[in-house]
């Protein structure tokens, strides 16, 4: 009985370990697969110290699961004592880029609370002192006086604004992405990801001075899955069929949208920096393709686990810097300090290579 339920569950957990590597759009059983990785690693580990001190043979099949599986432990778990911010004629060479998902700077009366004020998020924006700031769920009313975020932000044209409307509203507020960056915008574009204009990208081509680099602005397919929903176990019964649904429909969206910018990216001339909220964990098939041609900032210079959503699924790492061989992470924070969005701002610092 022991014998069999051990291999059953290294039969799951190899498919578990492929199903990244297989587009959901082409069979979406793959993306639910993905999922349950993180918890048949933590089985693995639990049954090789039980056969271990048993002294069972079967020890060394759970201990050669989790061998096969260290690359999903190194994407969940980051520890990089060598990571520092330079300091001298180094220095000069590096960049920082603030990643942000705004949510609409909270402008909306549901939204608003004690620990959300729009006006802080805004106010800290303005502050931060990043070199390119990329954000997410971007909101823009010229009229407002509050909400008159891209002048606010570009600080009396301190920064070159690339801003990319997916929706006007009736009083011609503007919602979508946006690109704030210190550095002279040549070229500035969009890429249509498939046929929902809520989930696009942008690119901004900024000249450092030292090399010019593409910098992408993207967000991916949202769950739109409500919370509530999930985190109590009797809502979730009642409601596992739409919780499904939604979950396929974005499994699938996500990988189509993720093959349309591995197509733009493979062509731009320059070395990329990959921002975004991507609505996607680190076993998913959208992170494992991205990684397939470029590094994680997490992975090279974070610490810990990583997680970036501020909400009840709060073990959720779905916002990322990936970045081209040409650079290298020096320094990765979370904002964890920084409550009024669902997501927390991620900032990573980059040494431009010689």
């Amino acid at each position: 009985m022991i014998r069999t339920l051990s291999f059953s569950i290294a039969v799951v957990t190899v498919l578990a370990y492929l199903s990244p590597t297989i587009s959901p759009a082409s069979l979406w059983i793959a993306g639910f697969l993905s999922l349950v990785i993180p918890v048949l690693l933590l089985i693995n580990i639990g049954l090789f110290f039980l056969f271990l001190i048993r002294f069972n043979s079967l020890s060394l099949l759970h201990l050669g699961l989790l061998i096969v599986g260290y690359p999903y432990l190194a994407y969940s778990f980051s520890y990089n004592p060598e990571a520092f911010t330079e300091t001298g004629e180094e220095a000069r060479n590096h960049i920082s880029v603030l990643s942000y998902n705004v949510r609409v700077f909270n402008t909306y009366a549901y939204l608003q609370n004690k620990n959300t004020p729009g006006k802080s998020m805004i106010n800290w924006l303005v502050e931060n002192k990043a070199d390119i700031k990329c954000l997410q769920e971007f909101y823009n009313d010229s009229k407002s006086d509050l909400f008159n975020t891209t002048e606010q932000i570009s600080a009396n044209k301190n920064y070159y604004a690339v801003v990319k409307p997916t929706l006007v509203n009736r009083i011609g507020a503007q919602f979508g992405l946006a690109i704030f960056s210190r550095f002279p915008v040549i070229k500035s574009g969009e890429v249509n990801l498939d046929d929902i204009p809520q989930q696009h990208a942008i690119f901004a081509d900024v000249d450092t001075g030292q090399d010019t680099i593409r910098i992408y602005n993207i967000h991916l397919q949202s769950m739109k899955i409500d919370e509530s929903k999930i985190d109590d176990f009797e809502q979730a019964k009642e409601n596992y069929i739409d919780i499904a649904k939604k979950l396929r429909f974005g499994f699938v969206e996500r990988a189509k949208q993720v093959d349309h910018l591995v197509t733009h990216i493979s062509q731009s001339p320059y070395p990329v920096i990959v921002c975004g909220d991507f609505n996607d964990i680190p076993y998913s098939y959208t992170y494992l393709t991205l990684r397939k041609y470029l590094d994680n900032a997490f992975e090279e210079a974070g610490h810990g686990f990583g997680f970036s959503y501020n909400g009840k699924l709060f073990f959720l790492r779905i916002d990322n810097q990936f970045y081209s061989e040409r650079l290298r992470a020096v320094k990765f924070n979370i904002h964890r300090e920084i409550p009024f969005s669902d997501h927390f701002p991620v900032k990573t610092e980059y040494h431009l290579s010689d």
